[in-house]
């Protein structure tokens, strides 16, 4: 009977163990899921995190201001490479080539005009802005001329006055100049053909020491000169040499040169890329007839080729007819501007 009673303890005592190590393993089982499930959860969340920053980075950032004149700087350089890379040969490419025009402003009626392809290239399509249009007025070279520009320009028309330098016969030019915000220099070039020849013209045959020393004296008569264009020059224009001695002196004194093209075979654009620099020039002569309803059909022509083009450059001179047909004309289909606004937009 002891016996018995003292195996019954002892299995009594091994069940008690058997349900205690069953118990803790139970408890370690549950412990060891709620764990699993805790890490599980977490790693769920980290990953729902790290999904949501990625999203967040490759979300475009709204677009700020500094952030658009940074992209339209990009955008300009870029098109800035093209338009010197553009094939300048494209713009005469329905020009007669046996013409020149430097006459045209005296005597003729029916001087060439051509429908050319835009200078400004693939620029003009790509910029999204207001077709501008530049007029510049010629031969300015009395005090006169000056006073009936400025009565314009005070209208709120901007016009660029382009003065001869200054020489016996227009002594105060210099002087006049300092009035205007904008002004050019119109700049004696040889003519193949040219009755009036302006003192001190160039030519071809001048040494790069002469032309130098022209561009020199100008610079120091009108401190603030940025451009010039050329007056007549045919001769001048069609030799590359002389062209390349006149933009080395150009550049010398920090100038800027727009073609007047009076020559359907200038070597403005050759020189101009030669130079690194961005060709500008003349689109239409406003007054190569003096008839009020002439020029202002060539405004009407001027207008619409800024509007195919987005920019345009005109020439007229300071007579009565087209200084009056300017003033009364209405250019609100485009912008009318100072020539340093088109050209910046080259920059």
């Amino acid at each position: 009977m002891a016996k018995k009673k003292q195996k019954s303890k002892a299995n009594s005592s091994f069940a008690k163990t058997l349900k205690i190590i069953f118990l803790f393993l139970l408890l370690f089982g549950i412990g060891l899921l709620v764990y699993l499930n805790i890490y599980e959860s977490k790693e769920q969340i980290s990953e729902t995190k790290e999904i949501k920053t990625q999203k967040e980075i490759q979300k475009p950032k709204p677009q700020t201001i500094v952030n658009a004149i940074n992209n339209y700087k990009n955008e300009k350089s870029i098109d800035k490479e093209k338009n010197l890379n553009q094939n300048f040969s494209d713009i005469f490419a329905n020009m007669d080539l046996e013409k020149n025009d430097d006459n045209c402003k005296v005597t003729s009626v029916t001087c060439f005009d051509t429908k050319e392809t835009s200078a400004f290239g693939s620029l003009a399509s790509a910029t999204n802005i207001k077709a501008k249009l530049a007029i510049i007025i010629d031969d300015v070279a009395t005090k006169e001329q000056s006073e009936e520009i400025k009565k314009i320009i005070k209208n709120g028309k901007k016009i660029t006055p382009s003065f001869f330098p200054n020489t016996n016969n227009h002594p105060d030019t210099n002087k006049y100049s300092k009035e205007f915000k904008s002004f050019m220099i119109h700049l004696p070039l040889r003519a193949l053909k040219f009755n009036k020849e302006e003192p001190l013209t160039l030519t071809p045959n001048d040494s790069y020491q002469v032309i130098e020393n022209r561009i020199k004296n100008i610079k120091i008569a009108f401190p603030n000169l940025k451009y010039l264009n050329n007056h007549t020059g045919s001769l001048f224009s069609e030799d590359e040499n002389a062209m390349r001695n006149l933009f080395k002196a150009l550049k010398k004194y920090d100038l800027i040169f727009v073609d007047s093209r009076t020559s359907a075979n200038t070597k403005a654009p050759t020189i101009a890329k030669e130079f690194n620099q961005f060709y500008i020039h003349r689109n239409v002569f406003l007054d190569n007839s003096q008839d009020l309803n002439d020029i202002r059909k060539k405004l009407d022509e001027a207008v619409e080729f800024a509007l195919k083009h987005k920019r345009a450059i005109a020439i007229a001179h300071p007579h009565k007819n087209s200084l009056k047909a300017i003033s009364e004309y209405d250019f609100s289909k485009v912008e009318l501007v100072y020539i340093d606004d088109i050209y910046n937009d080259y920059k």
